[in-house]
């Protein structure tokens, strides 16, 4: 019997060991980094201009002309992590399939143009970025695992994810299935639902009384912008820069970067002791609510000796052009571009009453921010036709779509604009409660993970199964 095994093993591991072994069926396996070059344009034949995308692959699992697993870019440089660990990792493991993970363009050093320039900036969108998927997909069938019926299965997360949808739906032949762990899929402009989803949390993990100190605060701060007390507000909070009251941009740009602290606060550490810890400060006792706003602004930037809240300052990371600044390379300018002609997701709260930071960040300020930007033409009737027309072709939260997974974390606020029900028997949905953004990427722990986090893990790893060995055909090898 310990003979057999023996063999068996013996045999497996010539199996994996044939793995593909790149372009001249030679060389390393494991991780490593790679380029394609693809169109700058896919959609002019007139512009035959082409650039180099880079990519990674990892083979360690795959069996020869097995099926791939995929990390769709989002909009940061390419991060390789989970081709080496995590859930995706383990599921390759699981089904002996390559792991390949590509960079967005525009983002990291996939560079099909010199610099950000507004000029430039075309062709950065969600199309050229699916046939950018498209070629690079096909060519991995093709030349590297060469088996043109090799099954593929994407993952992503954020804009990655929403990439991954869209592209199951424009490119059905070229994906087999796809999760999507945190990827907000309907285009807003006026997102308001994320500065109310940061309440919820606000309430359920702080609690009533930390999110009243936090909405009385705020609006004790708007009106007395609107009272004109600049040197008071900006003694107060310690502003490098008086606060132009009569400004309305810097002083929506003032109560932007009050917010942003405190979602920062709330999200950074992806554990709710961190809202707790907040609320407990926010509720020490004080004459006002404004004073524990100001106290707690104070100890969060007790190593600085001010802070800078003023539209310029806000402006700085976005209106750099070389791809090599740490502003670019960060992808500030390139994701602002995406939200202003594509996507939205501006974080407004004016019109909502369901949410603690007042009402005066508008999309009036967010229009102003992509002039800026990138120009005047993009006013907020441009704005609002981009984003009917993304909702419009891949269908916001009603994607014509089978074989997909999406996931949620419950204190995730771009949960808003993402899938939290099932959408239709072959495209399930999961929410896991008292997660952060993409949860579920880290390998299963039997130990430290809830049920519910457990429970969706598995569901992921047993839909992919499902998808790869759905309709399988075996390989025949040729005699």
């Amino acid at each position: 019997m310990k003979l057999v095994f023996v063999a068996v093993l013996v045999a497996l591991a010539g199996t994996l060991g044939h793995g593909a072994q790149g372009d001249n069926g030679s060389g390393p396996r494991l991780l490593r980094e790679a380029w394609f070059e693809t169109r700058v344009d896919h959609f002019n034949p007139r512009n035959q201009d082409t650039f180099d995308m880079r990519y990674y692959i990892n083979d360690e699992f795959a069996y020869a002309r097995g099926p791939m697993l995929i990390v769709v870019g989002g909009t940061q440089a390419i991060q390789t992590r989970y081709l080496t660990e995590g859930l995706f990792h383990d599921i390759a493991y699981l089904e002996g399939a390559y792991l390949f993970a590509n960079e967005l363009r525009y983002f990291g050093y996939s560079h099909p143009v010199e610099d950000a320039s507004t000029e430039n900036m075309d062709f950065l969108n969600a199309d050229q970025a699916m046939a950018d998927l498209a070629e690079w997909i096909t060519y991995l069938k093709q030349t590297f695992v060469r088996n043109p019926n090799a099954k593929v299965i994407l993952m992503g997360t954020g804009y990655g994810g929403a990439l991954a949808t869209w592209f199951r739906q424009k490119y059905p032949h070229l994906a087999d299935g796809v999760w999507v762990s945190s990827g907000a899929i309907e285009a807003n402009f006026a997102f308001s639902g994320y500065n109310e989803a940061l309440g919820e949390s606000i309430r359920e993990y702080g609690s009533d009384a930390c999110y009243s100190t936090i909405w009385t605060g705020f609006r004790v701060a708007q009106n007395m912008v609107s009272l004109g007390f600049s040197d008071l507000l900006s003694e107060e909070f310690h502003l490098c820069d008086p606060l132009d009251t009569d400004s309305e941009l810097d002083a929506t740009a003032f109560l932007l970067g009050l917010r942003d602290d405190i979602e920062f606060e709330m999200l950074h550490r992806r554990n709710t002791n961190s809202i707790k810890e907040m609320c407990a400060e926010l509720e020490e006792e004080r004459d006002s609510s404004l004073n524990a706003l100001i106290d707690w602004f104070a100890r969060e930037h007790q190593y600085e000796q001010c802070v800078h809240l003023n539209f310029d300052r806000y402006m700085e990371r976005f209106v750099e052009t070389n791809f090599n600044t740490a502003n670019l390379q960060a992808g500030h300018r390139q994701r602002l571009y995406l939200q202003c002609t594509e996507e939205g997701f501006f974080p407004t709260t004016a019109h909502s009453e369901d949410q603690p930071f007042g009402n005066q960040i508008g999309t009036s300020f967010f229009v102003a921010v992509c002039q800026r930007a990138f120009g005047e033409w993009l006013t907020e009737d441009v704005i609002l036709r981009q984003i009917r027309s993304t909702n419009a072709r891949f269908g916001g939260l009603q994607p014509a779509i089978e074989r997909a997974h999406f996931t949620n974390g419950g204190v995730d606020p771009y949960r808003a604009g993402s899938l939290l029900q099932d959408l239709n028997p072959k495209a399930p949905a999961t929410l896991i409660p008292h997660t952060f953004v993409s949860p579920d990427l880290e390998s299963i722990d039997y130990e430290y993970d809830t049920e519910e986090l457990i429970a969706a893990k598995e569901r992921t790893r047993n839909l992919i199964d499902t998808w790869i060995f759905e309709d399988f055909e075996p390989i025949i090898h040729e005699v």
